[in-house]
Parts: structure tokens; sequence; C-alpha cells
């Protein structure tokens, strides 16, 4: 069992912690976690596999300073829209406070996309969204902002949504 260190309570023999910077071996993944920005201590993954390519996972921060290359997949968070959540708190939804929590916690569309054009897209085969709020997001309208924007086909993560990975024949 891979996790940071600070996840555990209770060691036990399956246990192996991970460090940002290193790298790590399970079954046919390799692993590298690196550090992002969230309100907690966190990190992001970049997972290679031989079917699968190289996929970026990116999610609880709220910005991203890295530059990637020969991504195959990107699964990255989209948590909300500036306009939605304003909208939200002035119409008592969300309470004010909400925001200086999430300005230092989650992504924010325009930030998704920055990030995203950031990135060498140039092999990537699907975007992911994930980590949308129930209340200050827009799934449609995320999903044809970011294929708009990158002209890759996008899904928004829900449960029961099956992605084929592979790019390689095995």
């Amino acid at each position: 069992m891979l996790a940071p260190d600070d996840v555990f309570d209770a060691r036990h023999h399956r246990y192996r912690p991970i460090f940002p910077g290193k790298g790590y071996k399970l079954g046919g993944f390799r692993i590298s976690p690196f550090e992002v920005h969230h309100d907690v201590p966190c990190n992001n993954y970049i997972i290679d596999h031989y079917a699968a390519g190289r996929i970026l996972f990116l999610i609880d921060t709220y910005l991203c300073e890295y530059k990637f290359s020969n991504l195959s997949h990107i699964i990255i968070e989209a948590n909300y829209a500036d306009d939605i959540l304003e909208e939200n708190i002035l119409r008592g939804i969300e309470h004010p406070s909400k925001r200086e929590r999430l300005l230092t916690s989650h992504m924010e569309l325009e930030t998704t996309k920055a990030v995203l054009m950031a990135q060498d897209l140039s092999q990537v085969k699907n975007i992911i969204l994930t980590h949308l709020s129930d209340q200050n997001s827009d799934e449609g309208r995320f999903v044809d902002e970011i294929k708009a924007l990158t002209g890759k086909p996008v899904y928004a993560a829900k449960a029961g949504l099956t992605i084929e990975l592979t790019q390689k024949p095995f």
C-alpha cells in the first residue's frame, strides 16, 4: 500500500510511505508523486504505464506551476467557476468565507484552462475533469469550454463513467 507518510495512523507490513520527488513501481505502473498547493499537504502524480502511457493526475490544488511532456491522459480538477460562486454568494447559497477557502485549496475553471494550456497536449488522448463542485460548477459548460480550448475529447468524471486509457496493444 503506497501513500503519503502522514496518511496512516497504524503501521503494518504492507505500508510503504511515498515522498515527492521519488519514483515508485507498483505492478506495471511507475508512480512519481509531486507536491501541489492545497490547504493541507497534498501530493499529485505522474503515472506511467506501458499500455496507457503517461497520465497526469492533478486534483486538490489551486494551481500547478509544473509543465509535463509526453502526456497521454490528463485527469484534472475543475472545481468551480468564479462567476457561479459569486452568484451563489450573492443569492445566499454560499457563505462569503467559501471563496477564501477555495482560493487556497481548489482549482477554478480559468486556472484549469491555464494549467492545461501550459502543458504539451500534442499526444493527449483525453482530458477528464474531476472534483467538480455540486453547487459552483456547470458540468456541460466546463466540458464544452475545455474541449473548445484544447481540441481534445473531454469528460467529466462521475459514477459509472468508463474511459479507455489503453493506447498501445498489449
